[in-house]
């Protein structure tokens, strides 16, 4: 009876093998990703499933049973999320694959270059992870915070430093925000997103308010997958201190929450998993459908995240999947704010097909058309292009059909014909994509102080202009609240059809890249294409550095409020 159960299960999977479709194959590794081992066949690996989002209950059913047709037992289910554990052998043998050990920029990674699953359940499923998604999600901080000289409440108060030096005081004189007073009874809820170990100090974002004058107020944690909310008075958390500052400097009193999602493989209950490496697991699938899942109580209307990869380093569907994830997000009222990187026109820039052709590289989750992606800013009175501020299209999405009057605007009157005929020419970027960033504010030079470890610091990127802006949209949602108004939601039909009246044109500046350095880093990038001349010019009216423009809240709340600036 054993003998017979054991051969229907292997004669179930020798099916789906032979009738399987091969969905993803992960594009040639970059130098920075180096194969260590194949992984032992007995290692315990652990997987999740992401269903489309049609009939769950029954794609639930299907894939349940063939993973269980195929002898896997620990399976549970999270609504559109199948977890299950398995062996690596089973693994290979399930979904086609060749799981191994690599290092990727020092993480150590359980991956597969290749998977592949039956014929008849690939309408069903949108993709299997973690399998041939490589990269290493990273915060878009230009380079390591520096410590500097304490942090001067005289100065804060003097708005003639901020040509040195950016403080609460300069965003509220640049952003047009400073007499606008919030009622948090109005119910306008602004959070921030952490990833990869990071979470913010409550007695750091103490500590700076109090420097600065401002109303003191406490953040709520929200833990997902494994998070952990460390306190260590030491530890380095720069990313998530600086978004908890300076979205508490915009917002001042209004409702501030932070979500940690853990790195780690997905949980499956009654099971001890001894092989999963830390910081293994893609954060944005657990991220984004535990938020789908949770009350509207429970879900702020505007979300900052900071967080990103080179696009060609995600694989389609996955990159996909978690737009439309994002998109789900906007049709629940929620303005989903993503800064756009710090590497310019890009850092690798050499296609990673396994052609070796020179490119743009453009960032993801900004390409994402359904969220509003953040650029960034340099200099005072005026503002200019920031030289790092990531942009151009996207190679996986297309135009989104709010822009195309922006974009084709700036394609047809503002890049010289010359250099859109060389970057053509050159096969460099695919201007059909989806244009990016939307906005932008102030990233670099001056810096932004903020405190880290109880110690002043000083910091920037467009990780500091995206909780900039979120801050000032948790201002409009209290606005438009105040006035029986429901909040912006999906804000950029609206930002590119009338809130474009709100923003100051930049059109000074511009971004550069694909010149063999990381401009985040400032470290040489073995391999990388090199474009010459290659960057994007800040223009009138969009273009792919600072988007539209920068915000003026008080234009942008008339426009929302009223329909129209006075």
């Amino acid at each position: 009876m054993v003998l017979l159960k054991l051969h229907a299960c292997v004669a179930a999977t020798l099916v789906a093998l032979t009738e399987a479709l091969l969905v993803s194959r992960a594009a040639t590794l970059p130098a920075s990703i180096q194969l260590i081992r194949q992984a032992p066949a007995g290692d315990e690996i652990q997987l999740q499933i992401a269903l489309k989002h049609q009939n769950i209950h029954k794609l639930e059913t299907a894939v349940e049973s063939w993973l269980k047709d195929a002898g896997i037992t620990a399976v549970s289910s999270r609504g559109p999320l199948v977890d299950f554990v398995t062996t690596v052998a089973k693994a290979n043998e399930l979904l086609g694959a060749d799981f191994a050990w690599f290092d990727v920029e020092g993480h150590k990674k359980l991956r597969t270059t290749e998977y592949s699953i039956p014929d008849t359940l690939t309408a069903h499923i949108d993709l299997v992870a973690p399998t041939t998604f490589f990269g290493r999600t990273k915060s878009h901080r230009m380079i390591p915070d520096d410590e500097t000289s304490e942090l001067d409440s005289r100065q804060a108060r003097n708005t003639t430093t901020c040509l040195s030096v950016i403080t609460p005081d300069c965003l509220e004189e640049a952003y047009n925000y400073g007499s606008y007073k919030a009622d948090p009874a109005a119910g306008s809820r602004v959070a921030f997103a952490s990833f990869l170990n990071q979470s913010a100090r409550q007695e750091d974002l103490t500590q700076y308010l109090n420097t600065f004058k401002l109303p003191p107020r406490n953040f709520t944690t929200v833990l997902i997958n494994g998070g952990e909310d460390h306190q260590d008075p030491n530890g380095d958390i720069g990313e998530a201190n600086l978004d908890a500052q300076f979205l508490a400097a915009v917002t001042k009193n209004l409702p501030l929450k932070q979500f940690i999602t853990g790195g780690s493989p997905p949980f499956v209950p009654n099971l001890r998993i001894t092989n999963a490496s830390t910081n293994s697991n893609e954060p944005y699938l657990d991220f984004y459908e535990t938020l789908l899942a949770t009350d509207d109580e429970g879900v702020p209307q505007v979300l900052s995240s900071s967080y990103g990869d080179d696009e060609q380093t995600v694989p389609v569907e996955y990159a996909k999947r978690v737009c439309n994830l994002i998109g789900m997000m906007g049709l629940r009222g929620v303005t989903v704010l993503e800064s756009s990187g710090d590497a310019g026109v890009g850092a690798p820039c050499r296609a990673n097909d396994g052609s070796g052709r020179v490119e743009f590289t453009p960032t993801f989750p900004g390409t994402c058309p359904y969220l509003t992606a953040v650029g960034g800013t340099q200099a005072w009175a005026p503002e200019v292009a920031w030289v790092g501020s990531a942009g151009g299209f996207s190679n996986y999405f297309e135009r989104a059909w709010y822009q195309k009057a922006a974009v084709k605007t700036y394609l047809k009157e503002s890049i010289p014909v010359e250099v859109k005929s060389y970057y053509k020419r050159g096969g460099f970027v695919d201007f059909g994509g989806r244009g990016f960033p939307d906005i932008s504010a102030h990233s670099l030079e001056p810096w932004y102080q903020f405190v880290n470890a109880g110690r002043p610091r000083r910091t920037g990127g467009t990780s500091a202009a995206a909780p900039v802006v979120a801050g000032i949209i948790g201002l409009l949602n209290d606005a438009r609240l105040r006035a029986g108004q429901p909040t912006m939601g999906f804000l950029n039909p609206w930002l590119y059809a009338r809130g474009v009246d709100g923003l100051l044109d930049v059109t000074e500046g511009k971004a550069e890249g694909c010149g063999g350095i990381d401009l985040q880093s400032g470290n040489p990038v073995p391999g990388a294409g090199v474009i010459p001349w290659a960057s994007w010019n800040a223009t009138k009216g969009w273009d792919p550095v600072t988007g539209l423009g920068l915000p003026d809240f008080e234009a942008l709340r008339q426009i929302a409020v009223n329909g129209t600036k006075a």
